[in-house]
């Protein structure tokens, strides 16, 4: 009896190790396939747009998850003329992913957040992280829209 325990703890631990691994190897594989984000296309005026990125790592908790989420709807209902037009574009980017060292050294990322920079001028334009994140989607709007307004009326100005 003791050995056929034993057999069956065995087999239980292997199959978790087992599950453990295919796991791994699935989230490896998916960061693979996301990778680099896609690039984003010029604005109709011909310059790059105003970003509005949200850093996040592979584990996610449902705080972070939300606030991705908020700033997603604020940015396509706040924008969505200017998404049309690719004056304004959303991404949602993996901080640890190596893909994205670039933007993550760029902005000296260290913790989830947005930035919102201005890419008219391509990268190294300028720029502004977001610290304090409001949890409510009517102040988020506003927060957002303080930032990436003047950045475009900016560009309006020197057309």
């Amino acid at each position: 009896m003791n050995d056929k325990k034993r057999v069956i703890a065995v087999i239980a631990l292997f199959s978790f190790m087992a599950a453990g691994i295919a796991a791994s190897v699935l989230r490896e594989k998916e960061s693979a396939v996301s990778g680099r984000p896609e690039p984003i296309p010029p604005a109709a005026d011909g310059k790059g747009p105003v970003v509005i990125y949200y850093f996040h790592g592979f584990q996610r908790c449902q705080g972070c998850i939300r606030t991705e989420k908020m700033l997603r709807e604020v940015t396509s209902e706040a924008f969505a003329g200017e998404m049309k037009s690719g004056l304004v574009a959303f991404r949602a980017i993996n901080v640890e992913d190596l893909a994205n060292v670039e933007l993550v050294e760029r902005f000296s990322v260290t913790a989830r957040h947005p930035v919102i920079a201005d890419e008219a001028d391509g990268p190294g334009g300028p720029w502004q992280e977001l610290k304090d994140v409001p949890g409510d989607k009517a102040r988020l709007r506003q927060v957002v829209e303080a930032v990436v307004r003047p950045m475009l009326a900016k560009r309006q100005a020197q057309k």
